[in-house]
Order: C-alpha cells, then structure tokens, then sequence
C-alpha cells in the first residue's frame, strides 16, 4: 500500500473543483495580515487621537496644530478603508468569489503606491518597507497564472 493518497484533490473539496492553489492561499494570507494591522493601527490611533496628534505636532514644530488633527485623520480614515477592503477582499477570496481578486488587486496596488509615496515624502520607515513588500506579495499572488485560472471570472463565485 502506498504512503500517498490516491487522489490528489485535496480533503474537504468537493469532486470536480480543484484545491485552492498556493499563489491563492499566499493572497488570502497576506491580503488578511495587511488588513488586521491596518485595522488595528487604526484602532490604536484613535484610542489615543489626541496623544499621537501631540506627537505628530511636535513633530512639526513649523506647523499648526490643525494639520497634526488633519494628517491623523487622514491616517486613520485610509487605515479603515484599506484594511476592511483588505479583510474583505482576503475573505471573499477564500470563498472563491471573483470581486474579490480585483478587490484584492486594487487594494495591494493602491496601498503599496499611497505607502511608497509617503516613504519618498517623509522618509522610508521599516514599516513602510514591511507595507510595501506586502502589497508586492499580495499582487503578485494575486496576478499569478494559477490564482487566475482558479478564481472565477465573474462577480459572483461558486455558493
């Protein structure tokens, strides 16, 4: 009797639909992290709003205290959208709908750009280069052969 199984569809799938492939899993995996320390540096900058605005402004001693308000604000509210999208472009992907790889696709794309030019602006930060190696990673996953040809083509996947 041989050590492998004989079919190579993986456990749980059903007959006919093939295994989610690695570059999927890859996505889903990097998309969810993106979007959960997104989600949760939003959460912490507004728990302490006012102490990160005191930072930001003394940061910036040239400046008036209502751009330090602004700029956390701005960080705050692209913290939210980009990591929900992310959540749910991660969770949709999982389920194999087919908005969810644009989704995915646009938020690597968009959140990798507005990243790197921050990092040109203010300088790059190790968690720029962490953001940025991400959306790479998320995008190219995403943009793989194998992750195309398994994910559907349409808006709505498989229920």
């Amino acid at each position: 009797m041989s050590a492998t199984p004989s079919s190579s569809r993986p456990a749980g799938s059903a007959p006919g639909t093939p295994g989610m492939p690695a570059s999927a899993r890859v996505a889903v995996g990097v998309l969810a992290l993106l979007g959960v320390l997104l989600l949760l540096n939003a959460l912490f900058t507004a728990l302490a709003f006012d102490t990160v605005v005191d930072v930001y402004a003394d940061a910036q001693p040239g400046s008036p205290r209502s751009d330090a308000v602004r700029s956390v604000q701005l960080t705050l509210v692209q913290g939210v959208v980009f990591g929900g999208l992310g959540v749910a472009a991660a969770a949709g992907l999982a389920r194999r709908r087919g908005w969810a790889r644009f989704t995915g696709v646009a938020v690597g794309a968009g959140l990798g750009l507005v990243t790197l030019l921050g990092a040109v602006v203010a300088g790059v930060a190790v968690t720029s280069l962490l953001v940025l190696v991400l959306c790479v990673a998320a995008v190219t996953s995403l943009l793989a052969p194998t992750t195309a040809a398994w994910a559907p083509k349409g808006p709505r996947g498989p229920a």
